[in-house]
């Protein structure tokens, strides 16, 4: 843990208030091997140069420059798997013409134009919602080493042309110039490109978090600033319902995608060969959300939507690339663009369709202050050493059990022609979800706490907010709940977060905190003249209802750093009359890891018989604090002496707890067995019951965790899973639960 340092940041919003925007948008941007149009004669010298350069490792380097979209979409039409699976079709005339129209549909048409004129645009509105945009110059310094490129600390400012008159008329004749300049055989090679990297061009993949819109939009924005090659993003079908603005993300590397498509082989083969071909050729990076859709509750999402980690993984299985960079970023908001928009959706108030119009509405936006983002690029994951990794650590495990033949027929050797969703091995599939949550992981470790974080996390630690008492808190309070939380229990959360960071005023200046809390968040707290900081509730159900959803939200993108060691603190704090032994206390701290394993993200998914090396380290931590005393015979009490900061630290996963109870006492609502059905049915049930002043009641109405309760059943055994449930949380919480139920 580590107060947040801005030094260690660049901020492109104080250097662009500093300067033009359209002189920015204008400047000369030149990166040889990503540039269609904007070819220099030293590259085109250099990959057209017929002798194999020294410094080369590898006998394989570029021929050509990067291809165009035409190129990309002819390519994939002309694949061997596309042809295959055209041929096994009905009509394979039909399946042709399909097959033209989803890859139009699908690609993206990169250029530098639409990039200059996406950068001005979103440089105007980032400078106007927006105090600071952080970026951490490490990680820039790693991708600046990976495309060969000289280290951002090796000069004050970034390694661009400086943004003149004369630069910026330079580049738009550089632009849309049409004409192509001639080669001199005795042009100078001695440039960065006779670097093994920069020839043979790194498979980079960028897995940022997935909160806001702003998202798709941001790193293209960054990669520009940087000088960087601009990524093609995956994105939703239904931004094509944007109209210009769908067009100008598609010309700025965005292709439209389906939210689901399992069941349609021809466009699985074109998505499929679509991805792989920017692997294989490396043309551009590649930019998707590894948790597959936007986190309307700002936590952390399960990576079970592997679809395109899996075809880029594919081509490495197959030997088609030696390797493959994956580099996690966290995108960490002050304040979220959408967070009504989410809070509604969570208590089943759909969601706009994306259209002109609601674009439209978007920018009154433009008027309010969302804050700091801060956007971090973690270390670089290489897969060909990850996997290598893993392969040992498995013949390790299974040093005696293995079949010394290896009789299946190595991937490497397997027809490419033949495109199935579902063709990785065990072992393949296992190392893809480690991969996977190790991305996750690394993008958790980088959270940024802010103040209203705290402040959420204070407000609702009463699961009833009836009272004005309920409603408020002094600034004071806040300064002390932040060192409960993360200040006095550093040790315990640095094993696995160790690099999160909190971003709070300096000192602990109360003015400055309490400003900024009513500045940015003036749709949720008001200050009262007793000094005290209060939520705004108006009455209204569902108005009271989001108000506090959306603190939950906030107060819960710290969740995943308190998860397990507050378990064993929840478990002693429930059964506080009596002490509680060893084994006990163990059987109910497995107990909530399995039952919250779709609510937060661990090290690893939770499974049967699980040794979870951290429990006796937990226990020991929390008897160091005196927050659980021990006693001779293996049991163990909690201390009276701290039960505030206990029930501080406790209180979220007590509710969340106490809503799937809720949750799982709903009658046998329905034997649908259709998931997303299944959730609208209990919600509305829920919601008929909502109590809006009753923290628990609304985190049990939220789609979320009604998703989360019910995905953790078995639905092989749904019944007797259920029925066990009920009864291991009715009795930790019985005493409290009749109560709460009638309260309901």
């Amino acid at each position: 843990m580590s107060v947040f340092n801005s030094l260690e940041y660049d901020d492109l919003i104080s250097r662009h208030r500093q300067s033009s925007d359209i002189l920015w948008a204008l400047k000369y941007w030149h990166h040889p091997l990503f540039d269609i149009k904007e070819q220099s004669i030293k590259s085109t010298k250099l990959i057209n140069k017929n002798t194999q350069i020294s410094s080369i490792i590898t006998p394989v380097h570029y021929k050509t420059l990067p291809r165009n979209s035409e190129q990309i979409k002819s390519d994939v039409l002309n694949s061997l798997a596309l042809k295959y699976t055209i041929e096994t079709l009905d009509n394979e005339a039909n399946g042709y013409e399909q097959a033209k129209a989803i890859i139009h549909e699908m690609s993206h048409r990169l250029n530098i134009r639409s990039a200059r004129f996406l950068a001005f645009v979103f440089s105007k509105i980032f400078n106007q919602v927006y105090e600071n945009i952080y970026i951490n110059r490490r990680g820039m310094d790693n991708i600046y080493q990976l495309y060969s490129l000289t280290p951002i600390n090796t000069s004050p400012t970034i390694p661009s042309s400086p943004i003149t008159i004369s630069s910026t008329l330079f580049a738009i004749l550089n632009t849309f110039s049409r004409s192509s300049s001639s080669i001199n055989s005795d042009t100078n090679l001695s440039s960065p490109l006779t670097t093994k990297h920069y020839l043979t061009s790194p498979r980079i993949i960028y897995l940022p978090t997935h909160r806001s819109y702003m998202d798709f939009i941001v790193l293209t924005y960054v990669c520009f600033e940087y000088n960087i090659p601009m990524p093609c993003i995956a994105a939703a079908q239904d931004f094509l319902g944007l109209g210009l603005l769908a067009n100008l993300l598609r010309n700025c590397g965005a292709f439209f995608i389906r939210r689901s498509f399992r069941s349609d082989q021809l466009y699985w083969t074109i998505f499929d060969e679509y991805v792989k071909t920017h692997l294989v050729h490396g043309d551009y990076p590649l930019e998707f959300f590894i948790e597959g859709a936007r986190s309307r509750t700002l936590k952390t999402l399960l990576p079970v939507r592997q679809g395109m980690l899996k075809s880029c993984l594919e081509c490495y299985f197959r030997r088609q690339i030696d390797n493959l960079i994956l580099i996690p970023i966290t995108i960490n908001y002050e304040k979220v663009l959408e967070d009504n928009l989410h809070a509604n959706e969570l208590l089943g108030i759909p969601k706009p369709k994306e259209s002109k119009s609601g674009l439209l509405k978007a920018t009154q936006i433009l008027k309010k202050s969302f804050g700091t983002m801060n956007i971090h690029f973690s270390d670089p994951i290489y897969v060909h050493d990850a996997y290598e990794s893993f392969k040992k650590q498995e013949e390790n495990k299974s040093n005696n059990h293995s079949d010394t033949f290896n009789r299946s027929v190595p991937r490497s050797l397997q027809p490419r022609f033949i495109c199935q969703q579902d063709a990785f091995t065990v072992s393949e599939q296992k190392f893809s979800d480690e991969i996977s949550y190790r991305v996750v992981n690394e993008q958790q470790r980088r959270t940024v706490i802010y103040p209203i974080t705290i402040a959420a996390y204070s407000l609702l630690k009463s699961p009833i907010v009836t009272t004005s008492k309920d409603r408020s808190i002094l600034i004071e309070q806040l300064v002390i709940d932040k060192n409960i939380l993360f200040t006095e229990n550093t040790n315990i959360l640095e094993h696995f977060s160790s690099q999160y960071q909190i971003s709070w005023p300096v000192e602990n200046d109360k003015i400055i905190l309490k400003d900024r809390l009513l500045s940015i968040y003036s749709d949720v707290f008001e200050m009262t003249r007793n000094n005290f900081l209060t939520l705004k509730m108006s009455g209204d159900r569902l108005a009271d209802a989001s108000i506090l959803m959306k603190l939950i939200m906030y107060r819960n993108t710290c969740l995943h750093i308190f998860a397990k060691p507050a378990y064993i603190l929840l478990a002693c704090q429930v059964n506080s009359q009596f002490p509680i032994s060893y084994e006990q206390l163990k059987t109910y701290y497995h107990f909530f890891v399995h039952l919250f394993a779709y609510e937060f993200v661990y090290d690893q998914f939770p499974m049967d018989n699980m040794n979870d090396i951290y429990f006796d380290k937990y226990l020991s931590y929390w008897i160091t604090m005196n927050y659980l005393i021990p006693s001779d015979n293996s049991t163990y009490q909690i201390n009276s002496n701290f039960l505030q900061q206990i029930s501080l630290i406790t209180s979220p996963f007590e509710q969340y707890a106490r809503a799937y109870l809720l949750i799982y006492e709903q009658e046998n609502l329905s034997s649908e067995k259709n998931l997303s059905i299944l959730i609208k049915i209990y919600q509305k049930a829920l919601l008929t019951k909502l109590d809006p002043n009753n923290i628990i009641s609304i985190l049990a109405s939220s789609s979320n965790v009604i998703s989360n309760a019910l995905r953790t059943l078995n639905f092989t055994t749904k019944s007797k899973i259920l029925s066990e449930l009920r009864h291991m949380l009715t009795k930790i919480f019985q005493p409290k639960s009749t109560h709460l139920r009638a309260k309901l």
